[in-house]
């Protein structure tokens, strides 16, 4: 019987993966010659926090692994593109019911590779904070280390949690911990063999309601 339920954020809460994509096709417009291989490298890294893709960016493309400003620069920035359309993006379909649902049942916690203010700040203006228990940003969490503290702080084992989330990356986080995975199909490719996917949230509760208290 699974004791606690971290969910990632975008793409699993709310439809925000293109509204990402377009910001930090916006942010790296100013540098056409470096533009098409950043775009690259961030489909190539969709799981990866915009402190890694920018870090690469200025380390890597610019060459200039010292320029902190640049960095805390361009960190404003995609926060700026992205906080208010993200604190405003439709939900995935069936997420509030669902959280609803279970939020009196099980500990519920979130784990994303969104910065922590930011995260906090989208949290509660799409009223969300209310279900969850704690949400992990990384900025300072990374996902693996995020699903460890829950694991810690609920007293559970690892095949007692799963992990929801809609990437490889996630899956792999998942994996490293040993926690369980269930897979939303927000449109971003898996390794073969893919896990079996959910279409929204309300498809996913099939899945999870069985496995709960």
């Amino acid at each position: 019987m699974i004791r606690a339920v971290i969910f990632d954020f975008d793409g699993v809460l709310v439809e925000s993966n293109d509204i990402k994509t377009r910001a930090f096709s916006a942010l790296f417009r100013p540098f056409p010659e470096h533009h098409d291989a950043m775009m690259a490298y961030h489909h190539t890294h969709v799981s990866a926090s915009r402190v890694v893709k920018i870090d690469h960016f200025v380390s890597s493309c610019l060459g200039r692994p010292d320029d902190d400003a640049l960095r805390a620069s361009l960190e404003a920035e995609f926060s700026r593109l992205t906080v208010d359309l993200v604190s405003d993006c439709p939900a995935v379909a069936g997420a509030e019911a669902l959280l609803s649902n279970i939020s009196g049942r099980i500990p519920l916690y979130l784990a994303s590779v969104t910065p922590q203010a930011d995260l906090d700040s989208i949290l509660a203006r799409r009223d969300l904070r209310r279900y969850f228990r704690d949400g992990y940003g990384c900025p300072p969490w990374t996902k693996p280390d995020a699903v460890r503290d829950v694991l810690g702080r609920e007293g559970v084992l690892p095949r007692e949690a799963v992990l929801i989330g809609d990437s490889e990356g996630d899956r792999r986080a998942a994996a490293e911990v040993g926690v369980g995975f269930i897979a939303r199909d927000s449109g971003l490719p898996w390794v073969e063999p893919a896990p079996r996917l959910h279409a929204d949230l309300n498809h996913l509760a099939d899945t999870l309601l069985p496995l709960l208290p």
